[in-house]
């Protein structure tokens, strides 16, 4: 029997090549965009998992509150794992991570940049699984001077080489290689390339609970209740710690843990390692993934049932020699579930081809692989359910309902629900209107990303490191060098650039009622020419001037927004005093415009300039051509520092990497956007094609009694104008409240743009004429005698 099914099957499906390949050409379409984005979800949920006591492991982070401010900060102070390890039973061992920054490797007098290296405990491995390659994990970092270094790493500095036992130097240090470890994959909350042992620089018999900047890991025991042990965190190590310290300032210090499994999709903590991805856009993109399949699925009912009339004929002899109602459905379920296999097995391949694609247009990490974990599977088994099942048995239930004596009589099928049919295209409009609202939201924001003035100038600036002290020492020389160049404007050095973290510190400043109070201050070193480089000027005062000797022992700088958190009437002659046990103040001279430090996720911070001119960053403004300017930094730097590696980058670059995930966010939605606008048309010209062979012969009336193409074209396709602005209606409200929830993530963001709305409504209106006017203009300028010569 299954094999008679499945021999029918094939011949019908063979028999009509144009209605089979748009049914397997919209499945596949809705199976491999469902497929990518179900594996890009798999990708996002599966961060940290590859640890075998991943659901033991938990990072302390920091809660702190000031009396005008509060931020939530990943790191904590040294101390805290030792102590925790040696007073809690609960804790089984701990780990610190501490950055190391952007490090320059030298072996064979060949320098070596390398980003994400830190100084780690040498229990690391006791709690983190890495997999070595080379080297014994639990000695690896037992002794000073110890490194362990990634698979690549070790491939760019030693060529193939065994790098065992090997010497690379640092500015600092000669470090020996111990240990080589297999790249970790890009779904680790934290992936260091280099980790150099933390006895090398000897902090351990540090006990200052003041600074913060360590990433803390503890390793549960077996059975223990995490939320006891954050509860007797804040209980005893706050309490005979860090209380001490804080109190006198007013500032409170809460200490909250999270599992490591937790922190891509969950963490609102300040200085994450890696980009964050957030848990509301998984089920945004589960959505996504589920109305892709339903669009499908709907596109297959309705073409199914636009090929209802040239079956009636079928299956009234069917039945009429016998087939039973029962069977008929088997036999029309099994033509759903072949072209779905069909449809299947085309999109796995064609995601095996678009996988690597869309890694490296995307910049997404799908893996291949995760195509037979479980979790993938089973999503591939519910879209079968969906697109074979549940979508196939709409038209079999509907097609094998046709009575005999009716379609043998010639007077063929009925139109079926067209309730339902409406509704489900309905659906159609509505799900392709939100998404194509939400994506042009999207790119709105991006641009407006892109083009709001942040208050500097971030185009035509290079960036360069001077990454230890004796390359610091040689800017004057490297400056008065650039400044000779006709393709270099002006250059500058400053702690941290825009785009990038600061130091936070308290001090005593002046209220305006003149009295010295503790505050926690935000706060970077600049040097004369910095604000000229970035284009920043200064609503009142002056900025520091080397002609004023004292500006770099007394004088700083402030932002308008400093001016406003402290309420100040007159900011000029303001003190600041960064040592309450000294007597040295330092006055404020100038007040600089508000710009953007951080991302517009965020408001501009107060913020405190301190004149510097020992700095690690270079800020180069280029006046001339891109390519030439960059020529002229490099000749430069090979000048001034003939043994180090020249490496730039520019800050409008650097800037936009803090919106790199909403980027990525924007460019899936418009692919998967035009996807189901695409599949939406295959569905379009299916009901085209059911309705105009539905109404073909009162068409043909109409045209006897006179009616004019253009009239029976647009009745034809005013239907489906209505269900457009049908679907319209909630898709606005829908797409305008999500929208609103994203955009208010940003501090700073664009205004609702509503002639978005509009301009959806045309294109969507637009495809819908476009897609639907050939089935109307083909049965509308028929000959009606072919239509009525058997009436």
């Amino acid at each position: 029997m299954i094999k008679n099914y499945l021999k029918i099957t094939v011949r019908h499906l063979l028999r009509q090549p144009g209605y089979t390949s748009l049914n397997i050409l919209g499945l596949t379409i809705g199976i491999v965009s469902s497929l990518l984005i179900v594996l890009y979800l798999y990708h996002e949920v599966s961060f940290d998992q590859q640890h075998s006591k991943a659901e033991r492991i938990y990072r302390i982070s920091s809660d702190i509150s000031e009396p005008d401010n509060s931020f939530r900060w990943t790191t904590t102070q040294l101390p805290l794992g030792r102590t925790v390890k040696n007073e809690f039973s609960e804790v089984e061992q701990y780990t610190r991570f501490i950055g190391n920054g952007r490090t320059r490797f030298e072996r064979n007098d060949i320098s070596y940049y390398e980003e994400k290296i830190f100084m780690v405990d040498s229990t690391v491995f006791s709690v983190f699984d890495y997999e070595f390659i080379s080297g014994n994990s639990a000695t690896a970092l037992e002794g000073p001077n110890s490194i362990v270094i990634s698979q690549s790493m070790a491939d760019k500095i030693f060529k193939g080489a065994n790098p065992i036992g090997e010497i690379i130097k640092t500015d600092n240090n000669s470090l020996e290689v111990t240990g080589v470890y297999k790249d970790l994959s890009p779904n680790n909350h934290i992936r260091p390339n280099a980790m150099i042992s933390a006895s090398t620089v000897d902090r351990n018999n540090s006990q200052s609970w003041g600074g913060f900047g360590i990433y803390t890991y503890i390793l549960l025991r077996e059975g223990i209740d995490p939320k006891a042990v954050e509860t007797k965190l804040n209980e005893t190590i706050i309490t005979n710690y860090v209380a001490t310290i804080f109190d006198q300032f007013d500032i409170k210090i809460k200490y909250e843990m999270i599992n490591i499994q937790d922190i891509h999709l969950y963490s609102t903590f300040q200085g994450e390692p890696e980009p964050l991805g957030n848990i509301k856009y998984i089920y945004i993109f589960g959505a996504v993934a589920i109305f892709l399949i339903l669009i499908a699925s709907i596109n297959y009912m309705n073409l199914s049932t636009a090929r209802s009339m040239k079956r009636a004929l079928e299956v009234g002899i069917r039945k009429v020699m016998g087939a039973q109602r029962g069977m008929l459905i088997r036999q029309f379920m099994s033509e759903s579930i072949l072209l779905t296999l069909t449809a299947l097995f085309l999109s796995l391949i064609l995601v095996l081809i678009l996988v690597p694609i869309f890694n490296s247009q995307l910049q997404t990490s799908m893996s291949i692989s995760s195509l037979g974990d479980p979790m993938v599977l089973a999503a591939i088994a519910v879209m079968l359910i969906i697109t074979g099942i549940l979508s196939g048995s709409y038209p079999a239930f509907y097609l094998s309902a046709f009575k005999p004596a009716a379609v043998l009589k010639g007077k063929g099928s009925k139109s079926g629900n067209k309730l339902l049919r409406s509704i489900l295209v309905g659906v159609q409009f509505f799900i392709s209107i939100s998404m194509l609202i939400g994506t042009l939201v999207i790119y709105d924001q991006m641009q407006y990303l892109r083009n709001k003035d942040l208050g500097f100038e971030k185009e035509r600036v290079v960036r360069v490191v001077l990454d230890n002290p004796a390359a610091r020492d040689k800017w004057p020389v490297f400056k008065n060098r650039l400044l000779q160049d006709p393709n270099i404007k002006d250059a500058a050095t400053s702690t941290t650039t825009p785009g990038r973290g600061f130091g936070k510190n308290v001090m005593m400043v002046e209220t305006n009622e003149g009295v010295m109070e503790n505050y926690g201050i935000d706060s970077y070193g600049v040097d004369y020419d910095y604000l000229p480089v970035l284009g920043i000027n200064l609503s009142e005062g002056r900025n520091i001037n080397p002609q004023y000797p004292t500006d770099t022992a007394s004088a700083v700088m402030v932002n308008e927004a400093m001016v406003v958190r402290m309420g100040w009437d007159n900011p000029i002659g303001k003190r600041f005093q960064f040592d309450q046990d000294s007597t040295k103040y330092h006055k404020v001279i100038g007040v600089v415009k508000d710009f953007h430090q951080r991302s517009l996720y965020e408001p501009i911070e107060a913020l405190l300039f301190i004149p510097s001119l020992n700095n690690s960053n270079a800020l180069i403004k280029i006046s001339g051509g891109l390519d030439a300017g960059i020529g002229s930094i490099e000749q430069a730097w090979t000048e001034t520092f003939p043994n180090k590696p020249f490496e730039y980058s520019f800050l409008d670059q650097d800037f936009m990497e803090q919106y790199e995930t909403d980027q990525l966010r924007g460019r899936l939605f418009l692919g998967f956007s035009i996807m189901m606008i695409f599949i939406s048309c295959l569905g379009l010209l299916g009901l085209a094609s059911f309705i105009a062979e539905q109404r073909t012969k009162e068409i043909s009336v109409r045209k006897v009694l006179g009616a004019e193409v253009s009239g029976l074209v647009t009745l034809l396709i005013k239907d489906f104008l209505i269900l457009v602005l049908i679907g319209a209606i909630p898709a606005f409200g829908i797409a305008y409240y999500l929208t609103n929830e994203w955009l208010s993530t940003f501090e700073y963001h664009v205004d609702m743009n509503y002639l978005l709305y509009g301009l959806v409504l045309v294109v969507i209106g637009g495809i819908t004429i476009l897609t639907t006017g050939y089935h109307a203009l083909r049965a509308a300028t028929s000959n009606p005698a072919d239509n009525l010569k058997y009436e």
